[in-house]
C-alpha cells in the first residue's frame, strides 16, 4: 500500500470508534521534544508516531506513548526543539557538488585578490593536460571584493593558462574566458549573442573581451555520468541533510536529467526527497512542447522523485550588473551589457510560450527575474495566462521576487495573481552577501527597496525560501544563517531596514510550509500532521524563544526523512 494512502487510513482510524478499527501500532514513536508542528492552529506537541514513513498521531507525550506495540521504537529526542522537514524551494544541487570538487577555488574571501586568483590559477593549469578545459569559481559580485575592485582579464587569464581553454565564473550568471575558450567556442569579432541566450561584451573595436552573461546553456559544464550518479545516490543528500533539508527543488539541466531518471528508475531510495524544475537554454527558447521525456519513469517512488517544474531565465542577475533593470546601474564598468540596464535574457514573447508550455503539460513555470524590468516580464506572461481562460498550471512563480529592487506596483499585481497561483521565492541568505553590492551598483532608493520580506508576509504573499546553491557560495546551505538574516536584518553593509525583520516562526514557515506550498505539495510536507511525511529536522536551541541574535548560533542536531533518522550530529 503507498504510504500515503496507509496514513490516511490510520489516520481515519484513529478517529472512529470500536475496537475493531484500532489503527496498527506505530512503527516508531519520536518523544521527548518540543514539536513546533506549524499547522494551522499552531500546535506545540511532545511526541509523534510514524508508520510507513508518515505522522499518524501528533499530540501529548503520554498519548502517544499509548500508542505503542511490542515492536514499536521509542526515539528520545533529549528535550530538543523539532520542526517540519526544512525544504530548500530553489536549488541546483548537481552543480553544487560538481563545482565544490572539480572546480578551482577562487573563492572571496579565501581569494582576497585578482593576484592570488591568478596564482592559484596558474597552479592549477601548471598540472592540467594541454587542451583540458579548466574551471575557476569566484563568488558574485567578485569586482566588488577583491582588492583590486575588478575581475582578471581576459589577457591575464591567457597568461596564467596559456594551454587551456578557462572559464571563470563570477557568481552564476558572469564568466570571463581566455582566449583559448574563445577559439573553442567559435566567437568571432563583433558576435554579440550565442545561440541559447548569453551575451558576449565586447570592446569598441568589436572584439571580444573575454566577459560572457547567461552563459550556462552555451558555456556548459560537463561533469562525467559517473560524478552525477555519485551526486544524485550519495553527495547531494549529504551535504543538504548535514544542514537540515529532507526535500528540495533541484533545478536541474535537461542533459543531466537522464542521469537522475536511471537513478530513480533502480529503486534507489535517496535520504532527500527530490521535486525536479528541468532547464534546457537559458532563454527557455527550445523548451519542448511536450514534456513526457522529463517526467519520472515508472519504477520511481513518486515520494522521493517527482518532475514538477520547468525554468527560464528572463535576466542575469544584479550583481553582475545584468540583472534587467527599469532605471540604469550606477556608474559604468567596461564588462556592463550594452545600455547600461542589465540583459534581457528572454523577452515577453518568449515568456508568454513558456509560460503556455508550462500550462498545457500541467507542471509549474519558473521565471528567473532578478532586475524589475525583468519582474514586469515574468508578471506578464501570467497575467496574460490567466486572460487566456486556459486551465492554469498547478502553480506558478517567480524566483527571487523582489531580492535586489522592488516596486509597490509589483507586489499589489503579486497579490492579484495569488489566488490564480501564484508563489514566490527568495534567497534570505543574500542579505549577508550583496546588499553592499546593491548600493554600489544601483541609486540609493532603489537598493533600499530589495530584501523587504516584511511587506511581502503582510501582503500574504508567504515567500518560499531558498539556498539557490549552485557552489558559488558555499556557506549558503545553511537556512539557519539565513534565518537569522531575516530576524536581525544584519547584512554585507550592516544594519539594513530593521522595519522588514520577521519572527523567528515566519522565517522557518519560509523554510517550510510556504515551501512546501510552493512546490504544490502542502499535501504532503510542510507540517507535522496525520497523513503527511515524516520529515522533521531537530536543533540544539528552540528556533522560536532563543534570543534572535544568538539564532544565528543553532545548529541542526538530526534529520529525519520519512521517520528514518538521516543525519545525527557527531
Amino acid at each position: 500500500m503507498p504510504p500515503l494512502a496507509f496514513a490516511l487510513l490510520c489516520a481515519l482510524a484513529l478517529t472512529l470508534a470500536g475496537p475493531a478499527v484500532a489503527a496498527p501500532p506505530p512503527d516508531v514513536i519520536f518523544r521527548n521534544a518540543t514539536f513546533a508542528t506549524l499547522d494551522s492552529a499552531g500546535t506545540m506537541a511532545r511526541a509523534v508516531a510514524v508508520t510507513n514513513g508518515v505522522f499518524t498521531a501528533v499530540g501529548a507525550e503520554a498519548d502517544i506513548e499509548a500508542l505503542a506495540g511490542p515492536d514499536t521504537k521509542l526515539v528520545d529526542l533529549g528535550g530538543k526543539f523539532v520542526s517540519p522537514g526544512l525544504i530548500d524551494a530553489h536549488t541546483h544541487p548537481m552543480e553544487t557538488y560538481y563545482l565544490a570538487n572539480d572546480w578551482v577555488d577562487c573563492r572571496y574571501p579565501g581569494t582576497p585578490s585578482v593576484a592570488e586568483a591568478l596564482r592559484r590559477i596558474a597552479a592549477w593549469a601548471a598540472r592540467t593536460p594541454k587542451g583540458q578545459w579548466i574551471d575557476v569559481a569566484c563568488v558574485s559580485a567578485s569586482e566588488n571584493k577583491f582588492a583590486e575592485k575588478r575581475l582578471p582579464t581576459k589577457a591575464e587569464l591567457d597568461k596564467a593558462a596559456p594551454d587551456n581553454p578557462l572559464v571563470l565564473a563570477n557568481g552564476a550568471h558572469q564568466v570571463v574566458i581566455n582566449s583559448a575558450a574563445i577559439q573553442a567556442l567559435g566567437i568571432a569579432k563583433g558576435m554579440t549573442r550565442m545561440p541559447h541566450g548569453a551575451t558576449i561584451i565586447l570592446d569598441p573595436s568589436g572584439e571580444p573581451t573575454g566577459v560572457v552573461l547567461d552563459s550556462q546553456a552555451d558555456i556548459p559544464t560537463a561533469p562525467s555520468p559517473a560524478t552525477l550518479e555519485r551526486a544524485y545516490t550519495e553527495g547531494i543528500q549529504e551535504l543538504w541533510n548535514a544542514n537540515g533539508f529532507t526535500s528540495l527543488l533541484a533545478i536541474t539541466p535537461a542533459a543531466a536529467l537522464p542521469v537522475l531518471q536511471q537513478v530513480a528508475a533502480s529503486g534507489a531510495k535517496p535520504h532527500i526527497r527530490y521535486t525536479v524544475s528541468v532547464w534546457t537554454a537559458a532563454n527557455g527558447a527550445d523548451m519542448p512542447e511536450t514534456l513526457d521525456a522529463f517526467r519520472m519513469p515508472a519504477k520511481a517512488d513518486p515520494a522521493r522523485y517527482r518532475f514538477a517544474a520547468i525554468k527560464d531565465w528572463v535576466d542575469g542577475e544584479n550583481d553582475a550588473r545584468s540583472g534587467s533593470l527599469c532605471e540604469p546601474y550606477r556608474g559604468h564598468s567596461p564588462d556592463d551589457p550594452p545600455g547600461g540596464h542589465g540583459t534581457l535574457v528572454t523577452p515577453q514573447a518568449g515568456a508568454d510560450r513558456f509560460a503556455a508550455i508550462a500550462a498545457q503539460n500541467g507542471v509549474i513555470p519558473m521565471f528567473h527575474c532578478s532586475g524589475d524590468a525583468a519582474t514586469d516580464i515574468g508578471l506578464s506572461a501570467y497575467e496574460a495566462l490567466v486572460k487566456s481562460g486556459t486551465p492554469l498550471p498547478p502553480r506558478m512563480r517567480i524566483e527571487h521576487f523582489g531580492m535586489f529592487q522592488m516596486k509597490k506596483a509589483q507586489i499589489d499585481r503579486a497579490v492579484a495573481l495569488r489566488k490564480h497561483g501564484l508563489r514566490v521565492s527568495v534567497q534570505p541568505v543574500w542579505l549577508t552577501e550583496l546588499v553592499k553590492a546593491d548600493f554600489e551598483n544601483m541609486d540609493p532608493k532603489l537598493a533600499a527597496s530589495g530584501f523587504r520580506f516584511r511587506d511581502l508576509v503582510d501582503a500574504g504573499l508567504e515567500p518560499a525560501a531558498s539556498t539557490d546553491m549552485t557552489g558559488i557560495y558555499l556557506g549558503n546551505i545553511s537556512p539557519i544563517r539565513a534565518m537569522a538574516a531575516c530576524a536581525t536584518r544584519q547584512s554585507d553593509a550592516g544594519l539594513f531596514e530593521p522595519g522588514q525583520a520577521l519572527t523567528a516562526e515566519e522565517a522557518l514557515r519560509m523554510w517550510t510550509v510556504w515551501a512546501a506550498a510552493a512546490l504544490g505539495e502542502s499535501a504532503v510536507k510542510g507540517s507535522i500532521e496525520p497523513g503527511k511525511y515524516a520529515d522533521m529536522t531537530v536543533y540544539s536551541d528552540n528556533l522560536l524563544t532563543m534570543p534572535k541574535d544568538r539564532l544565528k548560533d543553532a545548529v541542526v542536531t538530526r534529520t529525519i526523512v520519512g521517520g528514518e533518522t538521516v543525519y545525527q550530529a557527531p
